[in-house]
Formats: structure tokens, sequence, C-alpha cells
């Protein structure tokens, strides 16, 4: 998907209606996966709900943040937690997968994502990462996370990381109990919480400790 269609669709309501169209199997994709289940499109809520979720990523979309198949994805799953939780219906929270979802979409946010994809862009990387190579298993998304916070106070860590541009997964095994396996099996996700934390960008410093809280 060309960026320039996703502006075009901003501007002129014919281009809009084609780019939605064009993208329906994906926003059908999406929000069954979302839901963990199949979607009717003929008689879920939940279609009309992701269709006004898409629209509106079209009009509150930057690239300088992320994809805009990951921000689309964002939005979308974020609407559907809020029509879940006012309609009261309970699919589970396995089902929703509401661990990993982007904190409201305002301007300082806005600054922090772009600061970081700037930043990542050293290490061949951007802030689609931190949502794709995001563990799938709760319990190892939440390890990985405390290893990257562990890792991040440590100072030759991030020495070595910022030198070569790699995760030092030597000195991160030297400082932090883990395995090796598992460092280099979620070594792209635990580099992205690493920078987070070097760089102390807040919004996503608490969005991700919100991650691993116990009151899920």
């Amino acid at each position: 998907m060309q960026e320039t269609t996703v502006f075009e669709a901003k501007n002129t309501n014919q281009k809009r209606e084609i780019f939605i169209a064009e993208h329906i199997p994906f926003i059908v994709y999406t929000t069954s996966n979302i839901l963990g289940r199949y979607l009717s499109v003929e008689n879920d809520e939940e279609y009309s709900v992701a269709l006004e979720a898409f629209n509106s990523a079209i009009d509150t979309y930057d690239a300088n943040q992320s994809k805009f198949e990951t921000y689309a994805t964002t939005v979308i799953r974020n609407k559907l937690i809020d029509y879940h939780r006012t309609q009261k219906k309970h699919y589970g929270q396995e089902a929703l997968n509401e661990d990993l979802i982007a904190p409201s979409t305002d301007d300082d946010l806005r600054m922090e994502i772009a600061e970081l994809s700037e930043t990542l862009k050293m290490f061949g990387m951007s802030f689609d990462d931190l949502v794709d190579a995001s563990p799938s298993h709760k319990d190892s998304r939440e390890k990985a996370i405390d290893v990257g916070v562990q890792a991040s106070k440590i100072k030759t860590v991030i020495t070595l990381l910022y030198m070569t541009l790699k995760l030092p997964v030597k000195e991160i095994l030297q400082n932090v109990k883990t395995s090796r396996r598992f460092v280099y099996l979620h070594r792209q996700f635990i580099l992205v919480i690493i920078v987070i934390f070097n760089e102390n960008l807040s919004m996503l410093k608490e969005w991700i400790l919100d991650v691993t809280s116990p009151q899920k």
C-alpha cells in the first residue's frame, strides 16, 4: 500500500471510498483476529465498529509514527474494546487481547512515537517492531518487558547498545536472570523496550508498565 493513497483518502471522498473498499479484507481479517473468532459482515455489529475505526484511522494517521496498517490495527482494537466494555459483552481477555494497546493518540504521544521511531532508525528498526515482534503469549511478553527494563538500567548494556547498534546479549545475560535462547528469540522486542526506558519516553513507559501490572 502506498502512503500517498492514505493521504489522498484524507482529502477526497471518492478516493476514501475506494481506499476503504480495497481494505475490506484487511478490516475483516484484523477484526476477526482481535475477536478471536470468525466475523460475520452481515450480522456482527463489530464489523460496523471496525469500519468506523478504520475511517477514523485515515483521518488521524501520521506517517511519522508507524505504518498505516499497524496504526489502523491499533485504532480498530481500541474501538472494539471500548464497544465491548460499553455493551458489557464478554469474549474473554485473551480473545480481545487488551495487553498491547497503545495509549490515546494525543499530541504528546505522537511526539514520543515519532522520537522513538527516529531513534530506532539507527538500529534498522521502527515503532512497528514493538507490535510486530511482541511475544504472542502473555507470560513471555511480560518476561521480555522485565528483561528490557532491567537491561535499560545497566550502563555497560546501554553503552554497547548505542556503540554497536546491536543488542549486547552477553552483557544482558551477565546482569539479568534469563536464558540466551529467550533473549535471542525476543531480541527485537527487548531492544525496543530498552530504548523506550533509556530515552525516558514517559507515556510509552507508563503504557509498557501498565501491560505488566497485576490488575489486568
